[in-house]
C-alpha cells in the first residue's frame, strides 16, 4: 500500500548571538570602562601575588607589610604602562601586561645561595638598606636582561621563526599552557570552599544567563528609559569576583569561618598593607638606590626573559583566534616583544623586581564577554596607574582571598581550552599525519617534563643545567618544540590540510587586515621616512599582491 509523501518543513532556529566587539572597535567610554574594571578584577590577584612572593624572598622582617605595599604599587603601574604600551603600540591588540612567574624561581633560587640566606622574622628588625640593596641587584639584572627581549624584537628573529609556526604548533602550546596551571587551580581552590560559590556564579552567568537581558534605568531624549542589557553576558567576572568577595566579607563579619581560614578578609597581614600604606605614592627610578649587577642573576634573568617570550608568541596567536583575527603576522609578533621588553625595561627601573609578560587568563576573558576592543584594555591600563598611585585602593583589594584566585584562574583556563580544540577546526583532522602530529607533541609535553623533574640535567656545568632543566621541564616549550618540528619536516599534507593560508589571504571569521598595523595618517607619516619599510617591526603595505574586491591589504 502506497502512503501519500509528505513533505515536512525543518526549520532551523537561529540562536542570536551577542555582536562581538573587535579590536578597532570603540565602545562608549563607559562601557569600556566597565570592561576594563573587569579586566582588572581578573588579574589583579595574579598581580598581587608576584609582589608579596618577592617581599617574603628580600627579608625585610618586620618591614615586610609596607615593603609588599611598595611592591604593590611599583607592579600596577609597571603593568598600567606596559599594557597601553602593548596595546597602542606592540600588538595592537587587547593584551594585559603582568608581571611574569617565570622570573620567580630565579629569585627565590639566587636568594637562597648561602650568600644571601637571611633568617629574620616578621618581628626582627632588618636595616632598611640591606633589602633595598637586594631589590637594586634585582632592578639592575633586570634591565640589562630586557634588552635582550628588545633586540630580538627589534631585528625580527621572534618575526622568522613564527614563519614556521601553524595551528597543529598553537594548539597543544595552548592545551598543555592550560593543563599546566592545574595544580596552581587545586592548590587555590581547596584552601576553602568559597571557590565553589564563585564558580557556580560564574558559570552560571556564562552558561545560563548569558543571553538574558536585564532591564536597567536610564535616560533617553530626555525622558526616563529602561534599558535592557546582557548584564551577566557582558560583565560575568566581575559579577562573580564580587559576589564570592562579598560572601567572603560576609562569612568574616559575622564570624562564619574560623581564625586563619583561606576565605575570611581581615587576616593580619592584609590588614596591616592597608593600615600601613600610605594615600598617594609614586614609584620612580632609583628609589632602592643605584642599579647593581651580578652576573649569575643575569643569566638567570636572561633564561627567564627567553622563557617568557616563547610564552608570549603563543598567546598572541591565543589572543588573535579569541579576537577572531587573523593570525598575527611577523611585524606585529616583532613588536610585541619589543613591547614587552619595553615593559620588563619600565618593570626594573621602577621597582618590582620582575620582568613582565601577557597574562593569559585575561585572553580567556575575550572570548566569554565577545569583547575584544583594544580601548577596554586601554581603560585596563588605566585603572592599573591609578590602583599603582592611590595605594589604599590597590591594598584593599590585597584582601581577596586565595580561593577566588584559583576560581578565576580555572574559568579562564577553561576557555583556553576551548579556543585550542577550536583552532583546530582549520587543520584537516582526518589525515593520520595530522593525528599523529597532535597526538605526540601532547604527550611528549606530558611527559618529557615529568621525567626531568624526576631526573634533573646533571652536568658539570651549572648554568648548562639550569638552562636545559628549565627549558625540559615546561610543557608548552617541549610540546610545542615536538609539535613544530613535526609538522614542518614530514610531508604529506598540503598548507590548506596544514591549517595554514597564504600570507595577507583573508581568513574565515571576518578578519580585518588593519589590525595589526597603525592608523592611516600614521602609517602615512612613517612611509615617508626613507628606510623604514626595512624595519622588521614596522607594519608594511604590500602593493599589488593579494587583493580582495579590488581593495589593498595592508599587512
Amino acid at each position: 500500500m502506497d502512503y501519500p509523501e509528505k513533505r515536512v518543513e525543518i526549520r532551523e532556529k537561529k540562536t542570536a548571538q551577542r555582536p562581538f566587539l573587535k579590536a578597532r572597535d570603540t565602545p562608549p567610554i563607559g562601557i569600556a570602562l566597565l570592561y576594563g574594571l573587569q579586566q582588572v578584577m581578573v588579574c589583579v590577584s595574579a598581580l598581587l601575588t608576584v609582589p608579596l612572593i618577592m617581599a617574603d624572598s628580600m627579608c625585610p622582617g618586620s618591614s615586610i607589610a609596607v615593603l609588599r605595599q611598595t611592591l604593590i604599587s611599583s607592579t600596577f603601574v609597571s603593568s598600567g604602562i606596559s599594557t597601553i604600551i602593548q596595546t597602542l603600540f606592540g600588538m595592537r591588540l587587547a593584551l594585559l601586561q603582568g608581571t611574569a612567574f617565570a622570573y620567580v624561581p630565579s629569585v627565590q633560587g639566587f636568594m637562597s645561595l648561602p650568600e644571601n640566606t637571611c633568617n629574620a622574622t616578621e618581628s626582627d628588625y632588618v636595616p632598611e638598606e640591606v633589602y633595598y640593596g637586594k631589590l637594586a641587584l634585582l632592578q639592575g639584572c633586570l634591565i640589562a636582561s630586557s634588552f635582550v627581549p628588545i633586540l630580538i624584537g627589534a631585528t625580527g628573529l621572534v618575526g622568522m621563526l613564527t614563519k614556521f609556526i601553524g595551528p597543529l604548533t598553537v594548539s597543544p602550546l595552548m592545551l598543555l599552557l592550560a593543563f599546566s596551571q592545574v595544580d596552581l587551580m587545586v592548590t587555590h581552590i581547596s584552601k576553602h570552599w568559597v571557590a565553589i560559590v564563585q564558580a557556580v556564579t560564574l558559570f552560571a552567568t556564562i552558561l545560563y544567563l548569558a543571553e538574558v537581558k536585564v532591564p536597567v534605568p536610564g535616560i533617553k531624549n530626555g525622558k526616563f528609559h529602561w534599558y535592557r542589557i546582557n548584564l551577566f553576558g557582558q560583565y560575568p567576572y566581575l559579577i562573580a569576583i564580587c559576589t564570592s568577595w562579598i560572601f567572603c566579607v560576609a562569612l568574616t563579619i559575622f564570624n562564619l569561618t574560623p581564625e586563619g581560614s583561606a576565605a575570611r578578609v581581615d587576616k593580619n597581614i592584609s590588614l596591616a598593607v592597608i593600615r600601613e600604606s600610605s594615600w598617594l605614592e609614586v614609584p620612580y627610578p632609583g628609589k632602592f638606590g643605584p642599579p647593581q649587577f651580578n652576573t649569575g642573576l643575569f643569566l638567570l634573568f636572561l633564561l627567564s626573559a627567553m622563557t617568557s617570550v616563547f610564552e608570549s608568541v603563543g598567546d598572541y596567536h591565543a589572543a588573535a583566534r579569541v579576537s577572531e583575527e587573523r593570525p598575527p603576522p611577523s611585524h606585529a609578533i616583532n613588536r610585541g616583544i619589543l613591547a614587552e621588553g619595553l615593559g620588563s625595561l619600565i618593570s626594573g627601573l621602577l621597582g618590582p623586581g620582575v620582568g613582565m609578560t601577557t597574562h593569559t587568563e585575561n585572553i580567556g576573558v575575550i572570548g566569554v564577554t565577545r569583547v575584544a576592543s583594544r580601548w577596554t584594555m586601554v581603560m585596563a591600563g588605566v585603572f592599573l596607574i591609578i590602583l599603582g598611585l592611590i595605594t589604599k585602593i590597590g591594598a584593599l583589594l590585597s584582601t581577596i582571598p586565595d580561593p577566588l584566585v584559583g576560581g578565576v584562574l580555572a574559568s579562564s583556563m577553561a576557555m583556553v581550552v576551548g579556543v585550542a580544540v577550536s583552532n583546530l577546526q582549520t587543520v584537516d583532522m582526518t589525515l593520520s599525519r595530522n593525528m599523529g602530529i597532535f597526538g605526540f607533541s601532547m604527550m611528549f609535553g606530558l611527559i618529557v617534563p615529568k621525567y626531568f623533574k624526576l631526573f634533573p640535567v646533571d652536568t658539570d656545568w651549572g648554568w648548562f643545567n639550569q638552562i636545559l632543566n628549565v627549558l625540559l621541564q615546561m610543557p608548552m616549550f617541549v610540546g610545542a618544540l615536538c609539535a613544530c618540528i613535526l609538522d614542518n619536516s614530514i610531508g604529506g599534507a598540503t598548507r590548506e590540510q596544514r591549517g595554514l593560508r597564504a600570507r595577507g589571504e583573508i581568513y574565515a571569521g571576518g578578519i580585518d587586515e588593519c589590525t595589526y598595523s597603525y592608523p592611516k595618517w600614521v602609517m602615512n607619516i612613517l612611509n615617508r621616512i626613507p628606510g623604514v619599510q626595512y624595519i622588521p617591526c614596522m607594519p608594511k603595505e604590500k602593493k599589488g599582491t593579494n587583493r580582495v574586491g579590488g581593495e589593498e591589504i595592508r599587512l
